[in-house]
């Protein structure tokens, strides 16, 4: 017997969708990123800011320690760093102000790059063309650390580039070979943190869409289970819940009365319509169809409660449940939903009782009966065979002493 062929899920996951080579999204989709974006960043930017600030006091101490004239002259800078950190940390914390988020992170960085440029200008030392490596870091630090988006990234990281270029080429303090080595390494540091920065926006965007693609085959799922589930608990004919919805949600009612949900009784009401094997002979299935909807209308117009429902039990035979209903309540309703469908006035020459299509209806209450579904649909029925006997078109009720009564 041959193999057959391996299935493969065509249910698009997200990972199918190409990203263009710029990362751009349609603007809706771009917008919401932006907010993911910012919320996945400010989950990490407190714990970013304490490492970058510990840093920074290191290298303080490092200065010092090699030269307190030195250290004299880059504390103010890094105390004007720390300060800016500081403030991104709790921008971060504020879900209000995290739209300024990037724009923090970016202050930080063009901070400790400028503050580098500025101090490897005056601080007068050997070593003193080190502090002008900071702009490489602060795009390292932007890119890796911040996780400023790869856009602004990208930008800030040219202007900072171009800035310690003028700098260095401007200023006669640096040698001009050593200034070419410094652009070179900040040049080669930069490219490879944007290329990382470049990557992990990439597979952020991707992660984001996949999210977005499963999020809407789950409301679409949800949508299609709501509609196989109406399907399958719903009399297609006369728009009711059917057999199998109407034991659903009457076990649910009658769990929440013996929890005491309920103040009063529920009350079950069933009825079928008086002859109707011979409307159906002398109209025809069609206009029997017709019956059945024009006749379910009437119970279901005249329930209030949200909790009350109307059930296509069986053939001709209708049950309609009432939340919160004393019995003497639902005998009002039962004969007023009588009365209405008498006048209605349908033809039915083939009635042994009238020349129009009624009802004979039995009424239980779960007070008179044990809180059981079965037990409590028993008791109508004892009473609609009782109204049936009695001669039809009447209503019949289960009462209290447990003996049925005809109205």
């Amino acid at each position: 017997m041959e193999n057959e062929p391996q299935r493969t899920s065509t249910l698009p996951n997200g990972n199918d969708i190409r990203l263009p080579w710029h990362l751009r999204l349609p603007a809706p989709l771009e917008h919401d990123f932006a907010d993911y974006f910012r919320g996945s960043v400010a989950s990490v930017t407190p714990w970013a800011a304490a490492s970058l600030v510990a840093l920074l006091i290191l290298a303080l101490i490092v200065e010092y320690t090699i030269s307190p004239e030195a250290a004299a002259i880059t504390w103010r800078p890094r105390l004007l760093c720390v300060m800016l950190i500081v403030a991104t940390a709790l921008i971060a914390r504020r879900a209000d102000w995290r739209r300024w988020l990037h724009v923090a992170s970016l202050a930080v960085a063009f901070a400790v790059a400028l503050t580098g440029n500025w101090m490897g200008l005056h601080v007068d030392h050997a070593m003193a063309f080190g502090l002008f490596l900071q702009t490489p870091l602060a795009i390292l630090m932007a890119c890796v650390v911040l996780r400023v988006p790869f856009h602004l990234a990208a930008a800030s990281s040219l202007v900072m580039l171009g800035i310690l270029f003028l700098t260095l080429f401007g200023s006669d303090r640096v040698d001009r070979d050593l200034s070419l080595v410094l652009l070179l390494l900040s040049v080669a540091s930069a490219s490879m943190s944007l290329f990382g920065q470049y990557i992990y926006e990439r597979l952020l965007r991707q992660h984001f869409l996949s999210e977005n693609v499963l999020f809407q085959h789950r409301d679409e799922l949800h949508s299609a289970n709501r509609i196989l589930e109406n399907q399958a608990t719903v009399d297609g004919l006369t728009g009711c819940l059917n057999r199998r919805g109407m034991e659903n949600r009457l076990d649910e009612v009658l769990h929440g009365f013996g929890r005491g949900g309920v103040s009063e009784r529920i009350t079950l009401v069933l009825f079928d319509i008086d002859f109707f094997k011979q409307y159906n002979d002398t109209y025809g299935h069609l206009a029997g169809d017709d019956c059945l909807k024009t006749v379910a209308s009437i119970p279901r117009s005249m329930a209030q409660n949200s909790k009350d429902f109307v059930a296509r039990y069986g053939g001709e035979e209708f049950v309609v449940v009432l939340v919160d209903t004393s019995l003497k309540d639902a005998l009002v309703f039962a004969e007023r939903m009588r009365t209405r469908i008498e006048q209605l006035g349908l033809p039915h020459t083939g009635s042994r009782i009238s020349q129009v299509v009624t009802i004979s209806v039995g009424v239980a209450s779960a007070g008179n009966c044990d809180n059981d579904a079965t037990n409590l649909i028993k008791c109508a029925d004892e009473a609609l065979y009782q109204a049936k006997g009695a001669g039809r078109n009447r209503v019949a009720y289960m009462s209290d002493q447990g003996r049925v009564v005809t109205l």
